[in-house]
């Protein structure tokens, strides 16, 4: 992990922080879930840097990359990682996203189909409920995130090692980090999500890909029901269900995880 290289690219008028494995290899984007940051990729980077050159990075108003500006939704987030990218000369990268980053991916393969070879969809919020969040669940966010950007580095590990008890300790240190870096004023933009178009989109995609789907009783957001609606829309798409994940699909079932994205980055490559 230490030699892996980091730098900043411009993209849709903004200035985008990223971390990057390297190597004269396929491209992969990752693409990470809202509030988290790219290095919350770092165990599933390790799994794959022997085969991928793969590029973490950080969402607008996340990690290292220019706070929010400019809007901030689904097509727009699309458009920022198109411009990843172009400007990293990435040819037509895998690309594989969580939560945000999945719907991202999935409008990225919509929008920019001549920039995407394949996209893995974990736990993208597909779901028609457009109910804004809470206002005491947005201020009890605020309240947590400001906490952690007051406390020391170690502490602010330990205290995320509490919040999530079951993950892997790779999982850790770059989770806690991303809420001390995030933008608070992503929390007012938190159902930004919820409006898009899914369908439409899914059935302008072409190229293969993977829904990854978790347990909606383990609060995972993809039902079987809309997932079988996915793949009806997507001609290319298939589906695989890890029993036991929730939202956090790799976080709460790793193994299980890579073997299904294993298996379908090599059905790719034959």
């Amino acid at each position: 992990m230490t030699e892996w290289s980091e730098g900043k690219v411009a993209a849709n008028g903004i200035n985008i922080h990223y971390h990057r494995t390297g190597g004269d290899k396929p491209a992969m984007l990752l693409l990470h879930g809202i509030t988290d940051n790219g290095l919350c990729w770092t165990r599933v980077a390790l799994a794959l840097q022997d085969r991928y050159d793969i590029v973490m990075a950080d969402a607008r108003g996340h990690g290292s990359s220019d706070r929010l500006s400019g809007g901030f939704s689904v097509p727009t987030l699309a458009a920022d990682a198109a411009g990843v990218i172009r400007a990293l000369g990435l040819d037509k990268p895998v690309v594989f996203g969580h939560s945000m980053g999945a719907i991202t991916a999935a409008a990225l393969a919509a929008d920019y189909p001549e920039l995407v070879s394949a996209i893995l969809l974990e736990d993208p919020p597909l779901r028609d409920d457009t109910t804004p969040a809470p206002s005491e669940l947005i201020r009890a966010l605020r309240a947590e995130f400001l906490a952690y950007r007051d406390m020391p580095p170690a502490e602010r590990t330990a205290r995320g090692a509490a919040q999530n008890p079951g993950w892997h300790p790779l999982e850790i240190e770059p989770w806690a980090q991303s809420k001390a870096e995030v933008d608070l004023a992503i929390l007012d933009r938190v159902g930004s999500f919820d409006g898009y178009p899914w369908r439409k989109a899914f059935k302008r995609i072409q190229c293969p890909g993977l829904l990854i789907t978790g347990d909606p009783a383990s609060q995972a957001i993809v039902t079987p029901a809309i997932a079988q609606q996915t793949v009806g829309y997507w001609k290319n798409g298939e589906v695989a269900h890890i029993a036991g994940a929730g939202h956090c699909i790799h976080r709460d079932r790793f193994a299980e995880t890579m073997t299904a994205v294993d298996a379908f980055l090599t059905r790719q490559r034959a």
